[in-house]
């Protein structure tokens, strides 16, 4: 499915709106209290960039995802995941990572992260079901996932294409670390992607990524 905002799973800003620093490219809707994106197609939410009364586009969905891990690695490290869609505290989510979740791993920071980009697409496919279910559309979903994490975004979008090519193999031959998360990662992201739902992956610098990362590092803390 062609979306002129994603190439390759990445979300891709036209030339106009490349020029414009992150945070302009970030807007809250005050109506739904949610998270969404500046649109290539729609250029400039109907209003001008960074005016605090811009009309709101609707029509990029955003998930900022974080996860956090103490003691990464050892026995006793704890993981947690931040996940946010809005800025009501009921569009925003604190998880701990338990066995079931994540059974038999060890918990490190990039397993946190993966786990914590699956669940925010599950989260934002279930705001946007329940919005769809009062509100007629026929408009297909685009979703985009945002994390300060580079793992996450080259992983999915630059390093699996390649692991695949390779029979599942690293250039050095090594089996991809994580690949069983990623392998999930792909999977959702292509049951998205067949309900007619695009979806991107988009690196924001972490200073625009703190709530998902305060609340990733609250469930980790927060683990008993």
């Amino acid at each position: 499915m062609g979306n002129p905002n994603i190439t390759d799973r990445k979300l891709i800003f036209c030339r106009t709106l490349a020029e414009f620093p992150v945070r302009c490219l970030i807007a809250e809707c005050d109506d739904c209290n949610r998270y969404f994106a500046a649109c290539c197609v729609h250029s400039s939410f109907g209003a001008e960039l960074c005016n605090e009364d811009q009309t709101t586009c609707h029509h990029i969905q955003l998930v900022f995802v974080d996860g956090a891990c103490s003691n990464n690695g050892r026995d006793n490290a704890r993981s947690g995941l931040g996940i946010t869609v809005g800025y009501d505290k009921d569009l925003s989510w604190s998880i701990p990572v338990d066995e079931e979740m994540d059974p038999y791993a060890a918990r490190t920071n990039q397993r946190a992260e993966l786990l914590a980009a699956i669940e925010g697409l599950k989260k934002l496919h279930e705001i946007d079901l329940d919005v769809r279910s009062y509100i007629e559309s026929n408009d297909d979903s685009t979703y985009i996932l945002a994390t300060d994490s580079e793992y996450v975004v080259k992983g999915i979008t630059e390093w699996f294409p390649r692991w695949k090519r390779r029979n599942w193999r690293t250039a050095d031959g090594k089996r991809p670390a994580n690949l069983d998360l990623f392998l999930k990662l792909d999977e959702y992201t292509a049951s998205l992607e067949r309900e007619r739902v695009a979806v991107g992956f988009w690196h924001v610098p972490r200073t625009h990524n703190q709530e998902a990362d305060e609340l990733a590092k609250l469930a980790a803390a927060e683990y008993p």
